[in-house]
């Protein structure tokens, strides 16, 4: 029973530290000390660790011996290697999903459309866009019943969400224009529930979305060592 509860509470508190890390809150590279989080979660340190230990399995965090625990920091040739993964998982979940979403999945990612299109390109609801962003594409995705290809899906997401902060800001408004229509055209192809049509403009989607990262200065500058002076 004692493990049980040190694993229910690790994922608690793995959960709420993924959240602050999706949401921009813990930064890359920032340190988190297991006794501030034990403490802020009223925890041991057994259920802390296994939230780290589950957060390092999905790239999010990383584990140093004899250093402890930090957020894990951005890094070019990962960002790469996550959207090209991506290219190629997504597309296949895609045409599945429209094959088999309800009408209800439909209801719901059209409503998250309109709710993105309302903070598209609108520099101080930029938080808003990362969050609802997210909850678009894998809405998308939720007619296809692959569970393990969608536990990878989301944590590619999720990996990808740490560098969209990075990103996004530097986007232009013909980027954001460009982005509107892909999200438009997602829709359109998921409501005719045509998969191939689907499928394709996912791949098309993400594609951009790197292309549009690949000539940002962020992926080609050097960067300092984070916010390894931070602690949580």
């Amino acid at each position: 029973m004692a493990l049980q509860r040190a694993g229910n509470e690790g994922e608690r508190i793995a959960a709420a530290l993924r959240e602050r890390i999706l949401k921009g809150e813990l930064k890359p590279g920032q340190r988190i000390r297991q006794e501030a989080v034990a403490e802020r979660f009223d925890s041991s340190r057994m259920p802390v660790r296994a939230a780290l230990q589950q957060l390092a399995a999905e790239q999010l965090v990383v584990l140093e011996p004899r250093v402890g625990a930090r957020v894990a920091e951005l890094d070019a040739e990962e960002f790469i290697r996550i959207y090209r993964l991506r290219e190629s998982l997504e597309p296949l979940v895609a045409r599945v999903s429209a094959e088999r979403i309800t009408d209800a999945q439909i209801a719901r990612v059209l409503a998250l459309a309109e709710e993105l299109h309302a903070v598209t390109g609108i520099p101080e609801r930029l938080d808003e866009f990362h969050r609802v962003d997210r909850a678009f594409h894998l809405a998308t995705y939720a007619g296809a019943d692959f569970p393990g290809y969608l536990d990878r899906i989301e944590q590619l997401s999720n990996r990808a969400q740490c560098y969209r902060f990075a990103i996004v800001p530097g986007f232009l408004e013909s980027d954001f224009t460009a982005t509107i229509a892909d999200h438009q055209l997602i829709c359109s192809y998921l409501a005719e529930r045509d998969g191939e049509g689907l499928g394709e403009m996912v791949r098309l989607h993400i594609r951009r979305t790197r292309r549009i990262a690949e000539r940002s200065p962020w992926l080609h500058e050097p960067r300092p060592a984070g916010l390894r002076g931070r602690r949580y």
